[in-house]
């Protein structure tokens, strides 16, 4: 799914027959993917916020349908704790998942401080920021 292209939440709750999903995960730490998370969730489905925010984040009531939804929020930077993360990376390492296209902007670590700058702004279409030492 290409953001640029079309809002996601119209081609996920197309691709789901307008039913949504079980679970949507949230990473990028913006309100609009939030809300957007939250429009596609079905009745009963969970949200898992990973997303470090750089401003106050709000529920929207609409899309969270005023707790008649059923819908769980879980916040957490890496859910599950470090066995999680251990997964998640095995599953990375293994080639089973391409996180290159998440990847908008590259840095040495010697220009972190743009890169944070970059990021907490929300500058130049960036979704996530890659730091190479």
């Amino acid at each position: 799914m290409d953001f640029r292209q079309e809002y996601p939440v119209g081609q996920i709750m197309a691709r789901t027959d307008g039913r949504g999903v079980d679970v949507a995960i949230e990473a990028l730490g913006r309100q609009e993917t939030f809300a957007g998370a939250l429009q596609v969730l079905r009745p009963g489905g969970t949200l898992s916020s990973l997303g470090v925010y750089s401003s106050d984040l709000t529920i929207p009531l609409g899309p969270f349908l005023a707790g008649l939804g059923d819908h769980t929020i879980v916040t957490t930077l890496c859910p599950g704790g470090k066995e999680r993360m251990r997964r998640l990376m095995e599953t990375i390492s293994a080639g089973r998942v391409d996180t290159r296209p998440l990847v908008t902007h590259r840095f040495t670590l010697d220009q972190i401080e743009e890169a944070y700058e970059l990021f907490a702004n929300q500058r130049d279409g960036v979704l996530k920021v890659a730091i190479t030492p």
